[in-house]
C-alpha cells in the first residue's frame, strides 16, 4: 500500500490533564502516515487523484485546536476518524507526541501512536 506521509507538524495547543496545560499553548508534534492507491495519480499527475495534503493539515489543525483534550489519545481518535472519512483512505496511523510533558525524568518526548483502519 502506498502512503503520504506528514512529517513533524507543530501545533500549538492547550491538550492536558492539568490545569496549568491549560494556561498557554504548548507545542505538539504530530506525524500523520495515511495509506491509500497512489497509481492513478501516478498516472495521470492530477492533484484530484491523491491526497491533498494541504486539505489533511487544514483537517488535523482544526481538530487538534477546536478544543482542549484530557488525552492526546482522545484528540488521535478524532482525528483518525475525520480523515477516514474524508480522504480516500484505508488506514492512518498517527504519532502525537508532547515533548513538555509534565513528567520528573529525562527524556526528549512521550508519544502515542494510533493505528485506525475503515
Amino acid at each position: 500500500m502506498d502512503k503520504v506521509r506528514i512529517l513533524n507538524l507543530k501545533i500549538p495547543a492547550r491538550h492536558g490533564v492539568y490545569e496549568f496545560e491549560k494556561d498557554k499553548d504548548s507545542i505538539f508534534e504530530l506525524d500523520v502516515e495515511m495509506h491509500t492507491d497512489l497509481s492513478i495519480a501516478g498516472q495521470t499527475d492530477d492533484l484530484k487523484d491523491t491526497i491533498n495534503y494541504n486539505e489533511a493539515v487544514s483537517a488535523i489543525t482544526d481538530i487538534f485546536t477546536e478544543k482542549d483534550y484530557h488525552l492526546i489519545e482522545a484528540v488521535g481518535q478524532t482525528i483518525c476518524k475525520k480523515l477516514l472519512a474524508d480522504f480516500k483512505i484505508q488506514k492512518v496511523v498517527i504519532k502525537i507526541r508532547k515533548p513538555h510533558a509534565p513528567i520528573m525524568a529525562n527524556l526528549d518526548t512521550v508519544e502515542v501512536e494510533l493505528v485506525r483502519e475503515k
